[in-house]
């Protein structure tokens, strides 16, 4: 019996610490085991309004057509856009950008030389004759494709007008039928050229029409840098300083092209541009007015122009004041949201900027909101990430935060470890 209890006592002794092995495995097993991802839930307002409130009225003029439109939300003001009009000049501002899809200039190039025949005096002649505007030409004068096309979109001149459709096309009624073919490759469903220069009634469009339009050359960097310019040199010497007197007065003026006829009235296409704040991106313009009267307190030297000039200044100035540049720092939705993990520890959730970058939206804009979450590894430090939440335009661009813890997400007891993980 003596001999059996003492060969007992070293086999319970190994059970023991076999035990206490497994054990102490187990135990080191758990406490280095991954923890679960703790639950984040959150709730964000449906719609962000980051500027309250109407933007200003747009002032639109009591006779003729008027449409007035921004690159981020399209036609912002209207009156009669769709009724078929005479365009006056305007209409070179296409025979400006057909002859730059015909013969491309590169920003700052002159493109090539073209030299004056009886013909293009004739042209000039004939302007003369019908009362129309004109730059005079020689006999073997030399112009640079840029020269023509200045002296076409700052002096609106008609016989430089006829003088680039044949040199471009061959002939007279080849170029128009490429006007009318660009017309309708814009979408400019209204709109029918019948001479290059807009001198002729039957050139009609309508405002709709021409918006497209303005945005099509201001698309172009040759022409969009050709109608800004304020005066130019021509090569026998004269100063043509550009007809539209609002690139010298009004912050921001693109220009593109004024217009005029008896039957057409004054008209102006025009383009404005507005940054916001450092690092936004700009806000454009474009727009048209047709049939307005002359007004001689505007523009003493061509009245006839002084009514479309006051009514584009005042509907552009109304236009750029209903944006305004908002920051992620700045404002951002109703939200709440907190983290609970497996062993009970929580925290709650706050949004944090996910740049500084400023947006710019219109007064009372409504931005829709998307949120999305992710799991939390614990324990967590304050400011981790648990998602983020964008505020989203019409047209897609967004205000955006990062949705983070608002304080630490505590570590698991070891008891909590052993027991429960």
């Amino acid at each position: 019996m003596t001999g059996s209890r003492r060969r007992a006592r070293p086999i319970v002794l190994a059970l023991a610490s076999g035990a206490i092995a497994v054990c102490g495995l187990l135990a080191a097993l758990r406490l280095s085991a991954a923890l679960p991802h703790a639950h984040v839930t959150a709730h964000v307002a449906a719609t962000l309004v980051p500027a309250p409130g109407p933007p200003p009225p747009i002032p639109l003029p009591s006779q003729g057509s008027a449409v007035v439109s921004s690159d981020a939300d399209g036609v912002l003001a209207a009156t009669h856009p769709d009724d078929v009009r005479p365009t006056g000049s305007i209409a070179k501002t296409m025979t400006a950008l057909v002859v730059l899809r015909q013969r491309p200039l590169s920003m700052g190039a002159e493109g090539p030389t073209v030299t004056m025949t009886t013909d293009d005096v004739s042209l000039y002649a004939r302007a003369i004759q019908q009362q129309g505007s004109a730059v005079a030409v020689r006999v073997g004068e030399q112009f640079t494709e840029r020269q023509l096309l200045l002296a076409l979109m700052l002096a609106s001149a008609n016989n430089i007008a006829e003088t680039l459709a044949v040199w471009v096309a061959g002939s007279r009624d080849a170029f128009i039928a490429m006007l009318n073919a660009q017309a309708a490759a814009l979408g400019m469903a209204q709109t029918h050229f019948a001479d290059p220069s807009g001198f002729s009634e039957a050139t009609v469009s309508t405002a709709s029409d021409l918006v497209r339009l303005g945005r099509a050359a201001l698309a172009n960097p040759a022409l969009a840098s050709i109608v800004s310019t304020l005066q130019t040199t021509l090569p026998d010497g004269t100063v043509v300083g550009n007809l539209d007197i609002l690139l010298a007065s009004q912050p921001g003026w693109l220009g593109v092209k004024t217009g005029w006829t008896p039957q057409a009235g004054g008209c102006l296409l025009f383009a404005a541009r507005q940054t916001l704040a450092p690092g936004a991106v700009p806000v454009t313009i474009v727009g048209v007015v047709l049939g307005q009267p002359a007004d001689a307190t505007i523009y003493p030297g061509h009245p006839e122009l002084g009514g479309a000039f006051r009514a584009a200044s005042a509907a552009t100035t109304a236009a750029l004041d209903g944006y305004v540049a908002v920051s992620p720092r700045d404002v951002q939705p109703a939200f709440d949201g907190s983290a609970t993990a497996a062993w009970g520890a929580t925290a709650g959730l706050r949004l944090d900027p996910a740049n500084s970058r400023p947006l710019v939206v219109r007064a009372g804009a409504q931005l829709t909101t998307h949120l999305h979450l992710q799991g939390i590894d614990g324990p967590a430090p304050s400011g981790a990430p648990a998602g983020d939440v964008a505020a989203v335009t019409s047209t897609g661009k967004a205000l955006r935060w990062k949705a983070v813890l608002d304080q630490p997400l505590s570590a698991p007891s070891v008891w909590w470890r052993l027991v429960r993980a």
